[in-house]
């Protein structure tokens, strides 16, 4: 599967999401334009110094700092996104050095695990994604930072790490699902119970 299609499929579909599905509000208008704009800024490089960046980094970063920001335990979120950082780049040079023992393609094993470490860290949805987000981004330029020291050239934020990220981030949203369902269903259990005992 050609890198980046994961992502832009994927991205397409949270947009219809996002305008058609969610309530009019600022909130849904400065989401759907911050999607957009990731997926637009996908496609454009350009360079710092001898690195080279794709512009979907920063977009995704001014927002990951947004959200951040937003959360009330602010320096426990930012703990927990230092956490997921050396996760990442730890997970990314250990592909580097022995890729043998990568059993699974690159955006099933590692968001599996960002994934597991983050649900753990944080226990809201938008306090996850801030995390993952602001983690995986940093953890994708500090790797870069090691492998330029070694002589190695890589793209800051190249479409495999776009189509990891957004493995991770539909991950935490489908357990974020999966939990607000079993506490639906366990509520309503607890109802139908107590209106039976009540009965009797």
């Amino acid at each position: 599967m050609e890198e980046g299609i994961l992502f832009f499929w994927a991205s397409w579909l949270l947009w219809i999401i996002v305008t058609f599905l969610m309530k009019k509000s600022s909130r849904r208008t400065i989401l759907a334009y911050w999607i957009l704009l990731t997926i637009i800024s996908s496609s454009l490089y350009f360079y710092i110094g001898p690195f080279m960046f794709s512009l979907a980094i920063f977009t995704l970063f001014i927002g990951s700092i947004i959200l951040m920001s937003k959360q009330t335990k602010t320096f426990y979120h930012l703990l927990s996104a230092f956490t997921i950082t050396i996760c990442y780049s730890a997970l990314l040079l250990w592909e580097k050095i022995s890729p043998i023992w990568v059993i699974l393609p690159r955006e099933i094993l590692i968001s599996i695990i960002i994934s597991c470490f983050v649900y753990v860290l944080c226990h809201n949805f938008v306090g996850r994604i801030s995390i993952c987000l602001f983690g995986m981004l940093t953890g994708e330029m500090i790797y870069s930072f090691i492998l330029s020291s070694y002589g190695f050239q890589e793209v800051v934020g190249e479409k495999a790490f776009l189509d990891t990220l957004i493995c991770t981030l539909l991950i935490l949203s489908v357990l974020d699902i999966l939990h607000k369902g079993k506490v639906k269903v366990t509520t309503l259990i607890t109802k139908l119970l107590t209106k039976l005992e009540v009965a009797k």
